[in-house]
């Protein structure tokens, strides 16, 4: 099984990966990679047999996507009280999950409910740069929980996080700076 948990893990950081490298505002398509890396992400933790905190909030996480997907193709934005409905599941969900609230768990809605900022962004900046948090407090669970499969995931989905920024976003402010000194 453990072996099946790093195939889906590196399952996973190729779809999260090409997320976080989609140029531009294509938003359906990023939420399209986001859901499929967090099904095989939350299924590696599972297989991995560690975790149990994490699978659950990644499979909600893809739910969330599923319905944020479903949103966007119709450009609709996300409602507030759906955004709310989001919050309090990853909530309700992990202290279910752990039998109480624990510091992992605390670590895991913190990290869950910055997910709900990396889905519910309208361009692909805003999702890189609230990936990268959202990476980071990620990794932290991994290496407490000791789910060492899916920091495999992680750690290079946080490094495409940054490159990605670095490649598309970082020309857009040059851009702008340019563009501002010019006028």
């Amino acid at each position: 099984m453990l072996v099946l948990s790093y195939i889906l893990s590196i399952l996973g950081l190729i779809s999260m990966i090409c997320a976080s490298l989609v140029k531009g505002e294509k938003m359906k398509t990023i939420l399209f990679l986001v859901f499929c890396g967090n099904v095989l992400v939350a299924t590696s933790y599972l297989a991995g047999g560690s975790g149990i905190n994490g699978a659950a909030a990644c499979y909600l996480g893809g739910l969330q996507t599923l319905i944020n997907y479903f949103f966007d193709s119709k450009n609709k934005p996300l409602p507030k009280w759906l955004i709310a409905i989001y919050a309090l599941a990853i909530i309700v969900l992990n202290i279910w999950v752990a039998g109480g609230v624990s510091a992992l768990g605390i670590l895991v809605i913190v990290a869950s409910l910055t997910f709900i900022m990396c889905i519910g962004q309208k361009s692909g900046a805003k999702y890189r740069f609230w990936t990268i948090v959202n990476m980071v407090l990620w990794c932290i669970y991994d290496i407490l929980s000791a789910s060492y499969s899916v920091l495999l995931t992680h750690v290079p989905q946080l490094s495409f996080a940054i490159i990605g920024m670095i490649i598309h976003d970082r020309k857009k402010n040059s851009a702008k700076a340019d563009s501002t000194l010019n006028s």
